[in-house]
């Protein structure tokens, strides 16, 4: 019997494995460090691979073995790593596999600019991040091609009034506070509602973040 359960609980990281960022190409992926702020792990100022982004629009695809995952996407500028831009509303997403917004919009004035894209999702195993090296640019929004931006056919997703307020030590969603990194966990629903206002906590003071930047698209297949 004992064998039995060491056997289970042996298995029990594979049944949780996390998420991978498809699109925009990841700075990398760490299944044992995906829940460091602010990159999974990754050092925030990489570029050894970069994407050029329109601020038009770009497909975000996501690959999550979780039942259930909150999505955030969020920007920065290369020179300002802790000023985090909601680009667009939280997203619930129900059901394991792929998902993809297909036409996530730049902040607005932020062409030809380095910045850093940041996934962040509230999983039943806590909070995860992963980051993408990009650069905005200006001209016609990227049509995402079929094999980049699918959704399985498991999968289901709504947007969310959901916010955060995150930064290295402590990550505050409208459903609660948590720690940010190992032993976090997905905030109770009883907790109290959510505000429609997002921001990060800096040193020094809060710094107020854009919320819906644009429209936006949500490729349900």
């Amino acid at each position: 019997m004992q064998l039995k359960y060491t056997v289970l609980l042996a298995l029990l990281p594979l049944t949780y494995a996390h998420f991978s960022l498809n699109f925009p190409p990841t700075m990398g992926f760490s299944d044992d460090d995906e829940d460091k702020y602010p990159c999974g792990g990754f050092d925030v100022q990489s570029r050894k691979l970069v994407t050029d982004l329109p601020v038009a629009g770009a497909p975000i695809s996501v690959t999550s073995t979780h039942p259930q995952d909150t999505w955030f996407f969020r920007a920065a500028l290369l020179n300002d790593t802790e000023n985090w831009v909601d680009l667009q509303p939280a997203v619930d997403q129900q059901g394991t596999g792929k998902f993809c917004a297909s036409r996530v919009r730049g902040p607005a004035g932020w062409e030809n600019q380095d910045a850093v894209l940041q996934v962040v999702a509230i999983a039943p195993d806590g909070f995860l991040f992963q980051c993408a090296a990009v650069r905005f640019i200006g001209g016609v929004a990227i049509t995402p091609a079929d094999e980049q931006c699918v959704n399985d056919t498991r999968v289901t997703a709504s947007f969310s009034d959901e916010t955060i307020i995150l930064d290295a030590s402590t990550t505050i969603t409208g459903l609660g506070t948590q720690p940010t990194g190992v032993g976090s966990s997905r905030p109770s629903s009883s907790s109290p509602a959510p505000t429609r206002n997002a921001a990060i906590r800096r040193e020094g003071g809060l710094a107020m973040v854009g919320g819906v930047v644009g429209a936006i698209g949500l490729l349900l297949v």
